[in-house]
C-alpha cells in the first residue's frame, strides 16, 4: 500500500516527537548521573571526616541543630565552602626515546627537550620554571634465532638498543597558556601531558576567613535557639571540633555521556535505522553547594580549588536531679496509722 505525502509527513512528525521526548529523558538521565558522581564522592569524604570527631555522634548533623535522643546533648554544626582560583600551576609532560646506543638515545631525547624549552621562551617562561626529571634508561632486547646442525633451533634474547624516558615539569601562573604549552610540546614530538596540578599560595588566610564566617554564623544559630527555647547555654559544658579539607580540580572531572539521538534519515527512506556514535567525555564539576551554610565565591568560570571548613559545637546540659520521696508510717497515740511523705 502506497502512503500519501501527507500521511508520510504525519508519520515522520510523530516519530520526531517520540524521539524528542526520549532524547530529553536521556539528557536528563545523563546530567543526573554526571552530578551524582561529584555528590557521592564528597559525601564519602565528609563521612570519613565526621568519623574523626572523637566522641561526637557518628551520624551527620546535616546543617541543623541535633538533639541526641534520650540524653542532654545539643549539637550545632556549620559547613562552609570557599572557591579559590589557583595562584600557580604545574604541568608535567612525558617523552620516550629509543636509539641504537645509550649516547644516541640521550642525544635524541635532549634535542626534543631543548627545542621545547627554546619554544617556551616565547611564553615568557624562564629556565628557572622548567625542570627535567630523568625517569629511566634501559636496554631493549630482541630474539635472535640460533641455527643448530643436529638439534632444534633456539631463540636467544640479545640487546638491540636502548629506551630512555624523561619528564618535563613546567611551573606557570596563567592557566590560559596551557593550550600553548600543549601546542609547543606537540611541535617537538612530545604528546603526553601526564598531569596538571593546582596550587594556592596562602591557604592559611583562606581557612581564617572560613573560620571567622563560620563562627559568626554559629553564634547567630545558637542565639536563635536560646531565644526560641528559653535555654541558657552559657552555663552548659561546651566541646568544639573543627575539620578542614581541600578539593582540587584534578579529582573533580566526571564521566559524561554526550547527549545524542537516533537519526531520522531512515524515516524518509527504506534503508533502515541509522545509528549515531555516542561519544563519552569528561567535564569539570565542582562539589555541590546543597550541604553548605556558607558559600564564598559561588560562581565558577574555570576549575578552582574548593576549601571546606566544618565547625561543630556540642553542649552538654546539666541533668536535673529527680526528686526523691521518702515514705514514713506514723502511729498516733490513739493507735491510728498515718503515712508521711517527705521530699528531698
Amino acid at each position: 500500500m502506497k502512503l500519501s505525502t501527507t500521511k508520510l509527513l504525519g508519520i515522520i512528525t510523530f516519530l520526531a516527537m517520540l524521539l524528542s521526548q526520549s532524547a530529553i529523558a536521556q539528557r536528563n538521565a545523563n546530567q543526573n548521573s554526571f552530578k551524582l558522581k561529584s555528590q557521592n564522592d564528597y559525601r564519602s569524604r565528609s563521612q570519613n571526616s565526621a568519623d574523626n570527631f572523637g566522641s561526637f555522634p557518628q551520624n551527620r548533623v546535616n546543617n541543623n541543630r541535633f538533639f541526641t535522643p534520650g540524653s542532654n546533648e545539643i549539637i550545632f554544626q556549620v559547613n562552609s565552602l570557599m572557591n579559590v582560583k589557583a595562584d600557580r600551576f604545574l604541568a608535567v609532560f612525558n617523552l620516550t626515546q629509543i636509539g641504537k646506543t645509550a649516547v644516541e638515545t640521550d642525544q635524541l631525547i635532549n634535542k626534543r627537550i631543548d627545542g621545547f624549552v627554546d619554544d617556551l621562551k616565547t611564553l615568557s617562561l624562564s629556565q628557572d620554571n622548567i625542570y627535567t626529571d630523568m625517569i629511566y634508561l634501559i636496554p631493549t632486547f630482541e630474539f635472535e634465532v640460533q641455527k643448530k646442525l643436529f638439534s632444534t633451533d633456539t631463540y636467544n634474547e640479545v640487546p638491540k638498543g636502548f629506551e630512555m624516558q624523561k619528564n618535563i615539569h613546567i611551573n606557570f601562573t596563567d592557566i590560559r597558556i596551557i593550550d600553548d604549552l600543549v601546542t609547543l610540546a606537540a611541535k617537538n614530538e612530545i604528546y603526553d601531558l601526564v598531569k596538571l596540578d593546582f596550587f594556592v599560595d596562602d591557604t592559611e588566610s583562606v581557612y581564617d576567613s572560613l573560620r571567622e564566617r563560620s563562627q559568626q554564623f554559629m553564634t547567630r544559630k545558637i542565639q536563635s535557639l536560646e531565644n526560641s527555647q528559653e535555654l541558657n547555654l552559657s552555663e552548659a559544658f561546651q566541646t568544639i571540633a573543627e575539620n578542614t579539607d581541600a578539593i582540587y580540580p584534578e579529582t573533580q572531572y566526571s564521566d559524561y555521556d554526550a547527549f545524542v539521538s537516533q537519526s531520522l534519515e531512515a524515516a524518509g527512506s527504506n534503508s533502515g535505522v541509522t545509528k549515531i556514535r555516542k561519544p563519552a567525555t569528561v567535564a569539570y564539576d565542582q562539589i555541590p553547594y546543597g550541604g553548605f551554610d556558607i558559600v564564598i565565591n559561588p560562581v565558577v568560570l574555570e576549575p578552582v580549588v574548593q576549601f571546606t571548613y566544618t565547625l561543630t559545637v556540642r553542649y552538654e546540659l546539666e541533668k536535673k536531679k529527680p526528686e526523691t520521696q521518702n515514705k514514713y508510717m506514723l502511729v498516733t497515740p490513739n493507735g491510728d496509722v498515718k503515712e508521711l511523705i517527705l521530699k528531698q
